[in-house]
């Protein structure tokens, strides 16, 4: 059960953060093999100004207004899961939402289990 969290600069349509959030979401059903309808996600959107980052660091080009971070809370993934679902993300963005990728940060926090979870009712996901 990924949480996934995007931030990024407040003033986009609703249809751009639809397409954003699908683009993710089957870049995880592919890369993780997840269940389809296994789907968290919030959006935090910032106003202009408040997101700093350098447009140049560790990126092949320059990174635009447009640029996001997507956090993506898992549980453990192997190394070449991380390799895939960094790919995929990247390539499903640019086709479902035309996002560049240098404007694409992604870190992963895979240190949860299933017990670090409650999906409803209070109840560990690991007993369901």
């Amino acid at each position: 059960m990924p949480v996934v969290t995007v931030i990024l600069t407040k003033g986009k349509p609703q249809d751009y953060i639809n397409r954003v959030s699908e683009g993710i979401h089957n870049a995880l059903v592919e890369s993780y093999l997840l269940p389809p309808d296994d789907l968290f996600q919030r959006f935090i959107q910032l106003e202009p100004g408040a997101l700093i980052f350098d447009r140049h660091y560790g990126s092949p080009g320059p990174r635009s207004d447009d640029f996001m971070f997507i956090e993506i809370k898992s549980d453990a993934r192997r190394r070449d899961e991380k390799d895939a679902v960094f790919k995929s993300i990247v390539e499903h963005l640019s086709k479902t939402a035309g996002v560049r990728p240098e404007d694409v940060l992604i870190i992963l926090d895979s240190h949860a289990t299933h017990e670090d979870f409650s999906q409803a009712c209070g109840i560990s996901a690991n007993r369901n």
